[in-house]
């Protein structure tokens, strides 16, 4: 099993009637993955899809979000999983630059869809998961008719890439970061050695299956290991997230740290004993200690799994559930059939210096897709540059600070806004806050904090600066709190400070403590 197409495949001779996915009072077993993969497999190249072209999918998570990554894996052809909440000016940026020869979506996006190929050359070809909503369009059961449901004979390349992801363009346009089957199943090996997960586990597919994690992580890491996943699409609703795990007996989720707070803090948890959850990932940003510790005492079953790293560098370290005994505060240490580094200025650092993480090239993307500057300026001598600044420590393991580009400098102070923005995570209102430095006409820059405080707390900016003046150095003290409802997020759930900075950067910095409240 090293290709995509043998996720299905192998597991259709060791569990044939097993149900590899289940949605609502849908279910598909292993043995009928492999069967309609096989037939869309067939159905692409009967169109003349060639080895390499690429195919996107633009829908919510569902049972054929699989059929369509093993079908596009069998007919040597690339995926393309498309941001479903992408408008139609940036969608068409993105099916301009990867080309599909086909599209398959569904009727939610419809609209959306034709909106962004309304200026596109050559159009692609689209296949609609369920109902057609334009002339040419044909529905995903037409496709198929007719296809036989054997393997099609065709055996890509380990090395050779099998999907594009577009990285979330939270610095500028989004890149397209093509990954060979290779890389993938690296990540699908040592997770389970990692983690401890096995074919009986029950997978949430929650987290969006066009994202890296639920694609690999979730969805693919399942049907690597034979096991069962049931499918969420929608919002996170707590009461909703609780039924699942305790109606289908869940065992392993994967949750940013932003929604184990919601589940933290819902009065909803109360109704469910959840016997079966055991294990949790958790990445994408820091979990703040008052978060943790709060998830260990509500959550005391589940075993919480920090796993670090990007799109482009592939799985680099994880935090075990028994390393966070004495390593709570750490991003983690190097993972199995991993490669990174911590360097400053080419030079490693020691235990106690802070770098950039570096990964070597090998274990990551190929590189961007028709972007050679762009690949150029990441890949140096064979180590992708990810931009995290991170503190090595002790016995392997190391603690990433934040983006290079965000550290703040203020009066020739430097800052790291993670730290901040734990301490203010410690206030009991505090429902999630992002740090920032902003201009400021003495001090170069000074600290900002956009808190969102939890619903029907009223908290002002006097008592938050009261909260940090003992826990913090008085020029790491935010001069300046705003208080919104939400923060911005991107598809990956990180917080995307370049809009924080659009809204709020000006070079009047407020008066510290402005008594302002938190909107109930």
């Amino acid at each position: 099993m090293n290709v995509w197409g043998d996720l299905s495949s192998v597991n259709a001779r060791r569990f044939p009637d097993k149900v590899a996915l289940r949605f609502q009072d849908e279910r598909l077993t292993y043995a009928e993955l492999e069967h309609r993969s096989n037939q869309l497999a067939h159905a692409l190249l009967a169109t003349g899809v060639q080895p390499g072209d690429r195919v996107a999918l633009l829908a919510f998570n569902c049972l054929e979000y699989a059929i369509v990554t093993q079908g596009v894996a069998k007919a040597g052809a690339i995926l393309v999983p498309l941001n479903f909440r992408l408008v139609a000016r940036e969608l068409r940026t993105v099916l301009r630059d990867s080309e599909p020869a086909i599209v398959v979506s569904e009727a939610a996006f419809a609209e959306v869809l034709a909106d962004s190929l309304d200026e596109t050359d050559g159009r692609p070809r689209i296949v609609m998961i369920d109902t057609v909503e334009r002339a040419g369009w044909l529905t995903l059961q037409d496709f198929l008719q007719g296809h036989p449901a054997h393997p099609p004979g065709l055996r890509p390349d380990p090395k050779s890439g099998c999907v594009i992801i577009y990285t979330s363009g939270t610095t500028g346009a989004p890149k397209g970061v093509l990954i060979s089957h290779q890389t993938c199943f690296r990540m699908y090996l040592a997770t389970p050695i990692e983690a401890g997960l096995r074919h009986t586990d029950v997978f949430l597919m929650a987290v969006p299956m066009f994202h890296n994690a639920g694609l690999n992580l979730m969805l693919h890491q399942c049907l690597f290991l034979g096991a069962t996943g049931i499918i969420h699409r929608g919002s996170f609703d707590p009461p909703t997230i609780f039924a699942l795990i305790e109606t289908h007996h869940i065992s392993v989720t994967v949750l940013v740290p932003t929604l184990i707070a919601l589940l933290i803090r819902h009065p909803a948890r109360l109704q469910y004993a959840l016997p079966s959850w055991r294990l949790s990932f958790y990445g994408s940003m820091p979990m703040s200690t008052a978060v943790l510790e709060d998830a260990i005492r509500v959550f005391p079953r589940v075993a919480f799994v920090q796993l670090y790293g990007s799109t482009e560098s592939g799985m680099l370290s994880v935090l075990t559930w028994e390393d966070h005994k004495e390593h709570a505060r750490s991003t983690g240490r190097e993972a199995l059939l991993s490669h990174m580094r911590i360097v400053d200025g080419g030079r490693d650092v020691d235990v106690g210096e802070v770098g950039e993480v570096i990964a070597a090239a090998a274990g990551g993307m190929i590189g961007y897709w028709r972007n050679e500057a762009a690949t150029a300026a990441t890949v140096v001598d064979g180590w992708i540059h990810t931009g995290d600044r991170a503190r090595r420590e002790r016995d392997g393991f190391f603690l990433v600070l934040g983006r290079i580009k965000e550290m703040i400098v203020s009066g020739g102070e430097k800052i790291d806004p993670a730290e901040v923005e734990d301490i203010l995570s410690g206030h009991p209102a505090m429902r999630e806050v992002a740090v920032l430095g902003l201009p400021d006409p003495v001090f170069g820059e000074s600290v900002c904090a956009v808190v969102c405080a939890i619903p029907g707390a009223d908290v002002t900016a006097a008592d938050l600066e009261a909260f940090c003046r003992p826990r913090l150095a008085g020029y790491k003290v935010p001069r300046r709190y705003e208080f919104l409802e939400a923060l911005p997020r991107n598809a990956s759930d990180k917080v995307e400070k370049h809009l924080l900075r659009e809204r709020f950067g000006t070079t009047n910095a407020r008066p510290r403590a402005p008594l302002t409240r938190h909107p109930r």
